[in-house]
């Protein structure tokens, strides 16, 4: 766990959510179609946050290890949070998971536009 990198731990992390997920979906009986959808909605944050870090990588620890974590990290560390916590709500309580990826999906622009930015110009570099 020592040698994980934070690309290859958000990975992890978003495949152990899948069969979670998935477990509480089959358990749950919801339509594991809707919980594909579901699913895709976070992959243009996932996918953005690997690129960034994949450009521009962050000399920061990282949020699975001690030490100070880039803005970036726990941007998409939060994301993935509300992600998950909303998804299993609405799966415990069969709402139209089909519903909340197309909400979720329209807070993509702004925060993945974020991340993508943070590559370029971090927030802390810019000149008040």
């Amino acid at each position: 766990m020592s040698n994980l990198g934070k690309r290859e731990g958000l990975v992890y992390i978003t495949v152990i959510l899948w069969v979670v997920m998935g477990i509480l979906g089959a358990f749950k009986n919801a339509d594991l179609k809707d919980l594909a959808v579901y699913f895709g909605s976070l992959t243009a944050y996932v996918a953005t946050y690997i690129w960034g870090e994949s450009k521009r990588p962050s000399d920061k620890t990282g949020i699975l290890k001690t030490g100070p974590s880039s803005r970036r990290e726990i941007m998409i560390y939060v994301v993935v949070a509300i992600w998950a916590i909303a998804g299993g709500a609405a799966i415990w309580f069969s709402a139209s998971l089909t519903d909340l990826a197309v909400y979720f999906v329209s807070l993509t622009g702004f925060v993945a536009s974020w991340l993508a930015g943070e590559v370029f110009t971090p927030q802390d570099k810019i000149k008040k």
